[in-house]
């Protein structure tokens, strides 16, 4: 499974996000996610390493009324608030491939990309942190 396939799974328990990979589908209610180019790597002594990778989550919601504004606002504050809970409250799921996610969070708060009389796309930086350990041969 790689990290994005990952990332996809783990949204699927908020609210039942279904996401597209490199992609954001036309219509509301459609979720995409993009790498972010570069990631930190910290090496251990005993030969695993830390890796933290940046990706960008745009959410496509409806923009018709202002109740829905409201509402897409509300539900993006509360995603916001559910990845700053996981592996605090919740725990996180396995993964394979001698890797271990230790963090996902939010980094930059959902802001509108593009907006007209229907929809809003809404940009907000996402980061995973996991471990994992070298195989030896």
């Amino acid at each position: 499974m790689t990290i994005s396939q990952y990332i996809s799974e783990l949204l699927k328990q908020y609210d039942g996000i279904e996401l597209d990979t490199n992609h954001v589908k036309d219509g509301s209610d459609q979720y995409g996610l993009f790498r972010s180019p570069g990631r930190n790597i910290k090496n251990f002594i005993v030969g695993g390493y830390e890796i933290t990778e940046n990706y960008q989550f745009l959410a496509r919601q409806s923009a018709v009324s202002d109740a829905s504004r409201k509402k897409a606002d509300e539900w993006l504050e509360d995603l916001t608030y559910w990845a700053d809970d996981l592996g605090i409250i919740y725990e996180f799921p396995p993964i394979d491939k001698n890797r271990r996610v230790t963090g996902l969070s939010i980094t930059g708060n959902p802001y509108p990309m593009e907006s007209d009389n229907r929809e809003i796309l809404y940009q907000m930086s996402l980061s995973i942190t996991y471990e994992r350990e070298r195989e030896v041969f």
